[in-house]
C-alpha cells in the first residue's frame, strides 16, 4: 500500500509538471534548497555507527566510485557508436556518462532501503575525484579536454550533502528515541520531494523534448538502465550483500545530470546538452520505480 501511495504522488506531479510547465518553471529555485530538505532528513535516520561500519571498508568506497567513472562513460560510448548517433549527441553521452554521482543517488537509496551512509560516501568520493576522470573520458572518448571546476564542486557537495546529513544526525543525537515517531512520514517527504523536483526538471525541458527522436531516447534509457544493471551485478561479484548491492547499483546508474549538462552548452552545443537533459529526467524516474523493487530485496 505504501509503494502505490508514493507511485501515485510521483505519477501526478511528474504529469502535472509536463502538463502546467509555465507554473512549475517558477520552482526552478527550490530544487537547490528541496534537496537539502532531504539530506537533512535523511541525515535523522543515520548514527556515525553507520559511517563507521561502512569506513571500516574502505575498498568498497573506492570500488564504487571507480566503477561508476569507468561503467558509465564506457556504455554510454558503445551505446552512441552502436546505434550511430552524431557526434554532437554521442559526446552528450559520454559527458553524462562521465560526470560524479548525483545527489539524487542518496534519495533513491533511502527510499530503497539501501545503505545510506555507503551512497554518501560514494557521492563525495565521485564528486572528488570528477575533476581527473571526467576531463579523462572526454578526451579519450569524444577527442576534447573539458575542464571540471573542483572548488565549486566540492563546496556545493559540503552544502548540499555533506552539512545537511551531519545536522540531521545531530537532530538525531538531541531527540534520541523521539525519533522514531517521525521516521515513518520521511519517505513521502522524500519521494513528496523528488517528484517535486521531476515536475520541475520537465517543465524546465519541456520544448526540448518536443524534439527529441526515439532514438535518442533509447540510448539514453538504455544507458541508464545498463548503469543500474551492471551496478547491481558487479557489486554481487564484488561480494556484496543485497543491501549495498542495491546501493551500489543506484550509485553507479546516476549522474550529476546538472554538471553534464553546463558542460556539454558551455563547450560543446545545446544539442550535445540533451542527452543530458533527458538522463536527468530518466534517472529520477526509473529510480523512483526501481526502488519499489529494490525496498522488497
Amino acid at each position: 500500500m505504501q509503494n502505490l501511495s508514493l507511485l501515485l504522488i510521483l505519477v501526478i506531479l511528474s504529469t502535472a509538471g509536463f502538463l502546467f510547465d509555465e507554473f512549475f518553471r517558477g520552482f526552478k529555485g527550490l530544487i537547490v534548497p528541496l534537496l537539502v530538505v532531504i539530506m537533512l532528513s535523511m541525515g535523522v535516520t543515520l548514527t556515525l555507527e553507520d559511517f563507521r561500519r561502512i569506513f571500516k571498508r574502505p575498498h568498497i568506497i573506492i570500488y564504487g566510485a571507480l566503477l561508476q567513472f569507468s561503467v558509465m562513460p564506457l556504455t554510454g560510448f558503445l551505446l552512441a557508436k552502436s546505434f550511430g548517433l552524431g557526434p554532437d549527441l554521442l559526446v552528450g553521452v559520454v559527458l553524462v556518462g562521465s560526470a560524479p554521482g548525483g545527489t539524487a543517488s542518496n534519495l533513491i537509496t533511502y527510499i530503497s532501503k539501501g545503505e545510506l551512509s555507503y551512497s554518501i560516501s560514494m557521492t563525495t568520493l565521485s564528486t572528488l575525484l570528477a575533476p581527473l576522470f571526467t576531463p579523462l573520458w572526454t578526451l579519450v572518448l569524444a577527442g576534447k579536454f573539458v575542464p571540471v571546476p573542483f572548488l565549486g564542486m566540492a563546496l556545493a557537495t559540503l552544502k548540499i550533502v555533506v552539512l545537511p546529513v551531519l545536522l540531521g544526525m545531530g537532530v538525531r543525537y538531541i531527540l534520541k528515541d523521539n525519533v522514531k515517531k517521525i521516521e515513518p512520514a520521511l519517505p513521502y517527504l522524500a519521494v513528496l520531494s523528488i517528484s517535486f523536483i521531476i515536475a520541475v526538471i520537465f517543465a524546465l525541458n519541456k520544448e526540448r523534448l518536443k524534439d527529441v527522436s526515439l532514438l535518442v531516447l533509447g540510448v539514453v534509457l538504455a544507458h541508464n538502465l545498463l548503469g543500474f544493471l551492471l551496478g547491481f551485478l558487479f557489486g554481487k561479484f564484488a561480494g556484496l550483500d543485497n543491501r549495498l548491492a542495491k546501493t551500489l547499483s543506484i550509485e553507479v546508474g546516476m549522474q550529476n545530470s546538472g554538471l553534464s549538462t553546463v558542460l556539454a552548452l558551455k563547450f560543446f552545443s545545446q544539442l550535445s546538452a540533451l542527452p543530458s537533459a533527458l538522463f536527468s529526467l530518466s534517472q529520477n524516474i526509473l529510480g523512483v520505480l526501481i526502488s519499489f523493487v529494490f525496498r522488497r530485496i
